[in-house]
C-alpha cells in the first residue's frame, strides 16, 4: 500500500523545486519596493510602479515557463513510482501465499495513470500561472502602503520601506483560485496528494475486480482527522455488507471530497482476501492511535490537535526565513545610508524572531516526542551563508 507517511511525502522536490521560484520573487518584490520607495512625488511613484509591475510580472512568467519541465519529470517520476508500489501492495498476500499473479499495469490503468499525470500537471501549471498576478499585487499593494506611511508623516521613508519588505517575506508566493489565494507549497503539497491519492484508488479498483477481491482494508495513521478516524485501519466490503464487514462507500465515504481519498486525505485502501491477508493494524495499535495524546507546557492534546500546532510553528519559521530572505535582498538595492541602516536593524530583529521561534519548535517536539520535519521549515535560499548571517544578528541584538 502507499502509507500515509508515502503519500506525505511523495511531493517534498517538487514542493523544493517551486521553493526557489517563491523566494526569487520576494526578493525581486522586495528590491522594486526599495527603488519605488525612493520616490516621493505621487506621479512619479504611479509611473515607477508601471515599469516595475510589468517587468515583474514578465519575470515571474519566465520563472515559471522555466520550471515547467524540472515540475513535468518530477510528477511524471511521483506517479510512475507510486503506483508501481501500490500494485506490488495490492498482490503481496497471493504471492506470499503462492498464488501467481499479474504485477504489471494494464493498458486501461495505464490510460488512467497517463491522464491523472497529465491533469494534475497542467492544474500546478495554470496554478502557477496565476503568480503573475497575485505576485503583482502583492508588489502594488507593498509598494502602496510603503507610500501611504511615508507620506503620512508617521513613518521615515526608510521604515516605511522596512515594513512594506517584511510584509513582502510574511506573505509569500501564493497562487489564485476562485474564492480565494493559498500559499504555494501549502497548493501544491494537497494537489499532488489528492491526485496521487486517487489515482491509487482508481488502479486499485480495477486491480481488485481483475483479482475478484470483495474486501478492502483501510490504511490508518497517528493524529487522523476525528472523521476519518472513525473507519482507518479497518476491513470493508466492496458490494453490500455483512454483519462483520460494513460497506466500504458508505462507511469511509469514498468518492466524497471530505472522505477516504479526499482532499488532503492520506488515507488508502487495498484487496483484503480473509483467511489469505493478514490484518495490517492490531486493535491496539488502532485503539493507541485513537487515544494516544501528548503534553506541551502542561496541556494535553489529542495527535491530530499535536500536529495541526507543529504545522503553525513551521508555517511562522518559513515566514520569517522568506522576511529575512527578502530584507537581504532590499539591503543589496538600497542606496542611502538611513535605509540601509534601518533595514540591517531590522534583519537583526527578525533573526532574533526567527530564533525564538526555532527554539519553541524544539522544545515542542521535546515535550511531545514528536518527529522534526525539516523540509517543512525549509527555505532554498536561506542558506548557510544567509543562515549565519542570522545567527550573528541575533547574537548582536542579543548582547
Amino acid at each position: 500500500m502507499l502509507t500515509p507517511e508515502y503519500l506525505a511525502s511523495a511531493s517534498e522536490y517538487l514542493v523544493r523545486l517551486y521553493d526557489d521560484l517563491e523566494e526569487s520573487i520576494i526578493q525581486d518584490i522586495a528590491r522594486r519596493i526599495v527603488k519605488t520607495g525612493e520616490l516621493t512625488d505621487t506621479a512619479a511613484i504611479q509611473y515607477r510602479q508601471l515599469q516595475h509591475l510589468g517587468s515583474l510580472q514578465d519575470n515571474i512568467l519566465r520563472r515559471v515557463a522555466e520550471q515547467a519541465g524540472k515540475s513535468d519529470a518530477e510528477i511524471r517520476r511521483i506517479f510512475g513510482e507510486a503506483m508501481f508500489i501500490n500494485i506490488q501492495s495490492n498482490v503481496a498476500p497471493l504471492i506470499r501465499n503462492g498464488i501467481e499473479v499479474e504485477m504489471n499495469l494494464s493498458p486501461q490503468m495505464r490510460q488512467i495513470l497517463e491522464a491523472m499525470v497529465d491533469r494534475t500537471a497542467g492544474n500546478i501549471h495554470n496554478l502557477t500561472l496565476t503568480m503573475g498576478e497575485t505576485g503583482g499585487q502583492l508588489y502594488l499593494e507593498c509598494s502602496n502602503e510603503a507610500f501611504m506611511k511615508a507620506s503620512s508623516g508617521a513613518f521615515s521613508p526608510a521604515e516605511a520601506i522596512y515594513q512594506a519588505v517584511k510584509k513582502a517575506g510574511r506573505e509569500g508566493a501564493t497562487v489564485a483560485f476562485p474564492s480565494r489565494n493559498d500559499k504555494l507549497d501549502v497548493a501544491i503539497r494537497r494537489n499532488v496528494l489528492t491526485s496521487l491519492n486517487q489515482t491509487a484508488g482508481r488502479i486499485t479498483e480495477m486491480n481488485a475486480a481483475e483479482l475478484d477481491a470483495e474486501y478492502y482494508e483501510t490504511s490508518a495513521h497517528p493524529g487522523a482527522r476525528p472523521s476519518h478516524a472513525e473507519w482507518q485501519g479497518q476491513v470493508f466490503k466492496i458490494e453490500g455488507a455483512t454483519a462483520d464487514y460494513p460497506n466500504f462507500e458508505e462507511s469511509t465515504g469514498y468518492g466524497d471530497a471530505g472522505g477516504l481519498c479526499g482532499v488532503n486525505c492520506r488515507h488508502t485502501f487495498y484487496p483484503f482476501w480473509p483467511g489469505i491477508s493478514e490484518r495490517a493494524y492490531s486493535a491496539e495499535k488502532l485503539s493507541e492511535y485513537a487515544d494516544h495524546t501528548v503534553e506541551y507546557d502542561g496541556d494535553e492534546y489529542h495527535d491530530y490537535e499535536a500536529s495541526q500546532l507543529q504545522r503553525k510553528m513551521e508555517r511562522s519559521i518559513r515566514e520569517s526565513k522568506r522576511t529575512l530572505s527578502g530584507i537581504d535582498a532590499a539591503i543589496d538595492e538600497a542606496e542611502d545610508d538611513e535605509t540601509i541602516e534601518t533595514l540591517r536593524n531590522g534583519f537583526e530583529s527578525e533573526s532574533v524572531k526567527l530564533k525564538e521561534k526555532e527554539a519553541k519548535l524544539k522544545d515542542f517536539l521535546r515535550q511531545t516526542g514528536r518527529d522534526a520535519e525539516n523540509d517543512r521549515v525549509r527555505v532554498p535560499g536561506f542558506g548557510r551563508s544567509l543562515s549565519q548571517r542570522a545567527v550573528w544578528a541575533n547574537r548582536r541584538a542579543l548582547r
